[in-house]
């Protein structure tokens, strides 16, 4: 009889000095890094059990935004199990992040992925994470390509790095970063990278570090000023008051926007 084992997978991301950062921890195999993993407790839901998880991988001040993105499962022939994995995307302003936590070895890896070339049936990207303190670098080239309906992922690691992700970290990581890529204005998801009340600046800072290229400024401020709050706050940046703003999440139910 094949025993199920239930585990959460934390994809956890912020933005730090203008890079958009994730949490890995070092796997017990030379140079491979994977993404925080943890039981799921029989007691548990998932919902708890990725929040303990965020507690024992790094110290928290406030909540921090979850989306459930993806289950993988595979099977064990060795134990005759199957383990089914529910990763979690999450988002923090770095304010929030106080220390790493736990006992292994873990890091925050730059990170960013670009579109290299493109038709209708295949995109190529490349996804790079590092960290030059530690150092490593861990590059791979991404190949999605039209299948019938449905779009078929390929990785393959590059001779420039001198780690690498486990399998099934690639994949969760890959698809955490389209979805913040693609949604990262649209919907708001930006805003759970920043403090509640943030300068215009600051906010095009982390579009820009999310998407790894700039952006035109004008464009960027008319179309984000539809979903913001302007405060009666201000800061004070290089001898100027600076207004502050926090963001609507009604934003999409305002007239202009339906």
């Amino acid at each position: 009889m094949t025993h199920t084992v239930n585990t959460v997978k934390l994809i956890l991301m912020t933005i730090h000095e203008g890079q958009l950062q994730i949490l890995l921890n070092r796997t017990g195999e030379d140079y491979t890094w994977a993404l925080p993993t943890g039981t799921v407790q029989p007691e548990e839901t998932l919902e708890e059990a990725i929040e303990r998880e965020l507690k024992e991988a790094t110290h928290v001040s406030r909540r921090v935004y979850f989306r459930q993105l993806y289950t993988f499962s595979r099977l064990e022939q060795e134990s005759d199990s199957q383990t089914i994995t529910t990763a979690y995307l999450g988002l923090t302003p770095n304010e929030n992040i106080r220390s790493i936590a736990g006992e292994v070895q873990s890091a925050w890896a730059d990170i960013f992925k670009s579109v290299v070339d493109h038709d209708d049936r295949q995109r190529t990207a490349v996804l790079n994470l590092k960290n030059d303190a530690v150092p490593f670098l861990m590059s791979y080239e991404m190949k999605d390509r039209a299948v019938d309906h449905y779009i078929e992922t390929r990785s393959e690691l590059q001779d420039t790095s001198n780690a690498q992700l486990s399998i099934d970290s690639i994949k969760a990581v890959n698809m955490a970063m389209d979805l913040v890529q693609h949604r990262a204005a649209e919907t708001g998801i930006l805003f759970n990278l920043l403090p509640e009340e943030a300068t215009l600046r600051e906010m095009q800072t982390a579009y820009e570090a999310i998407l790894a290229r700039k952006a035109d400024t004008g464009n960027f401020r008319r179309d984000i000023r539809k979903m913001l709050i302007k405060t009666d706050h201000t800061r004070k940046i290089m001898g100027k008051n600076t207004a502050l703003y926090r963001f609507n999440p009604l934003f999409q139910y305002l007239e202009e926007n339906l």
